[in-house]
């Protein structure tokens, strides 16, 4: 009888010792997770384009609001479109909170070539989107082609198209408006980021890219000023301020493929967002999505972004969330006629 007391009384010790050890843990705070601890900023592309530029940016501003203070590194992992960081953030990395994601268009390379796609979009939890991406057919100046009417010419076939990949907008678009207009020039792919395909471009290596305005306004405002590239069609919903006279693609667009295109553009205002995991404690995603709304009305981040010639145009992560739901829940129809038109039906 004294030996099943002892037992019972060793297991009692255990159940209480386990309890003790856990009790901390499951007690800390955000602010004590996050002291003294570096956390990483994930981003789909290599250094050097706008999207490093717009990382770093945040990175050097939101760690003070971040309970803890804790420092934020970059890490770039390219590939596929920013779906192999997506993939890594929604499944292999730290579900914790230490890894962040500054995504591409997520929802899109999901719907379009889910292929190799181990993320669902719909379910990591988005902190929001600091600007929407604003992308431009971008030539260089002694291309074959001067006008938009030129890209639609067999002077056009001379034409060579840059871009990531086939999961990567910078290939969907130039895709897209070949199959809109009728252009006739060429797309390649292969490239890791926007600093590579602005060296091609120079070097004549491509014609030019679908480039993103804020690569072209941050690091080559030298180009704009010296009529080195020409500019012919921005991919956004509206034409941009500093671009009234450079139709967008919806205009151009005729009545049999504006919903195609429209798809594709309902992409724009979310792909510069951030994310964490699906499993990251809603504690700790409180506090970051709260740490990146200040950090976009952060005076000093504000400043620092206007001097480094970068917009930032806030949405909320409610706001993005249901922005990345409309893009996932699109008809099978709808999306195999986008497939088709941006040379995806693979």
């Amino acid at each position: 009888m004294m030996h099943g007391t002892r037992g019972l009384f060793s297991t009692s010790l255990l159940v209480a010792a386990a309890a003790a050890l856990a009790a901390p843990a499951a007690a800390q705070s955000v602010a004590d997770f996050y002291k003294g601890r570096t956390i990483a900023l994930m981003m789909g592309t290599g250094p050097g384009g706008s999207y490093d530029l717009y990382g770093r940016t945040i990175a050097a501003h939101m760690s003070r609001h971040i309970p803890g203070k804790p420092t934020i590194i970059i890490e770039h992992m390219p590939g596929a479109g920013g779906a192999k960081a997506g993939n890594y953030v929604f499944s292999a990395a730290a579900q914790d909170g230490s890894k962040l994601l500054e995504t591409h268009a997520l929802p899109l390379v999901e719907k379009l070539r889910p292929k190799g796609v181990r993320f669902k979009s719909a379910e990591f939890q988005w902190l929001g989107a600091f600007d929407a991406i604003v992308q431009v057919m971008t030539l260089w100046h002694t291309a074959p082609a001067k006008t938009l009417a030129d890209l639609k010419t067999a002077r056009a076939t001379e034409v060579v198209v840059g871009s990531f990949n086939k999961t990567h907008l910078t290939y969907q678009w130039a895709m897209l408006l070949k199959s809109t207009i009728g252009a006739t020039y060429k797309v390649i792919t292969g490239y890791r980021g926007g600093g590579p395909l602005n060296v091609a471009m120079e070097k004549g290596e491509i014609s030019g890219w679908t480039a993103s305005w804020a690569n072209l306004t941050a690091t080559k405002a030298h180009w704009l000023r010296d009529r080195k590239v020409n500019l012919f069609v921005q991919f956004s919903l509206d034409r941009q301020p500093d671009m009234p006279d450079v139709p967008t693609l919806l205009e151009l667009a005729p009545p049999d493929k504006k919903d195609v295109v429209e798809f594709i553009t309902a992409g724009t205002p979310i792909a510069r967002a951030m994310t964490v995991g699906p499993r990251v404690p809603a504690d700790r995603v409180a506090a970051l999505r709260k740490a990146f709304a200040d950090t976009m009305k952060d005076p000093a981040f504000l400043a620092d972004a206007k001097k480094r010639k970068l917009g930032i145009h806030p949405r909320s992560a409610e706001e993005t969330t249901a922005l990345v739901k409309k893009i996932v829940s699109a008809s099978p129809d709808l999306v195999a006629r986008v497939k088709t038109a941006i040379g995806s039906s693979d």
